[in-house]
């Protein structure tokens, strides 16, 4: 038995396949259970690792999310403020046209009272002014006409009195 064709030799073989069993007992009960444990805690951590990234993300997400509704608060108040800010102005102008609306009317007023003042001082002015004025006329129509003084105030007083009427 000391070959057998290809050259193959059974005493070596089984050696060899002998010590290969042997081997691979030796391997798994002392470096198998180490790599097999060492694999595990690698896939553990690995396992660990994309459950924090996953834990990361959601957090990541959940900050966005809490952003955004910040954001989005911050727009509303914004809008509300310049909606206010509006409302506020335009009262103001409201206001302001109010009270200019009020000064022109009260100046308007004044501006009439004071007009009906001068034109019943120019009236009375008048009044006052046409007497002497008609007497001096009459003077001379009656220097042309004999006409005593009573009969003068008299027709000056009817005078008076046509005038204050036709006021």
């Amino acid at each position: 038995m000391e070959g057998l064709p290809l050259g193959i030799n059974l005493r070596y073989l089984s050696a060899q396949l002998c010590n290969l069993v042997i081997l691979f007992v030796a391997l798994y009960l002392f470096a198998f259970k180490r790599f097999v444990a060492m694999l595990d805690e690698r896939s553990a951590r690995i396992k660990k690792g994309l459950e924090d990234a996953e834990t990361a993300d959601k957090r990541a997400a959940e900050a966005e999310a809490v952003y955004q509704e910040r954001l989005e608060h911050a727009e509303r108040e914004r809008r509300a403020i310049l909606a206010k800010a509006a409302q506020e102005a335009e009262k103001l102008k409201e206001d302001i046209l109010a009270k200019a609306g009020d000064e022109a009317r009260q100046i308007i007023a004044k501006e009439r009272e004071d007009f009906e003042a001068q034109r019943e001082q120019a009236a009375a002015e008048l009044r006052r002014q046409v007497p002497d004025l008609v007497t001096m006329a009459t003077r001379k129509v009656v220097e042309q006409t004999t006409m005593d003084e009573a009969t003068q105030r008299r027709l000056i007083s009817e005078f008076l009195a046509e005038v204050g009427e036709l006021e």
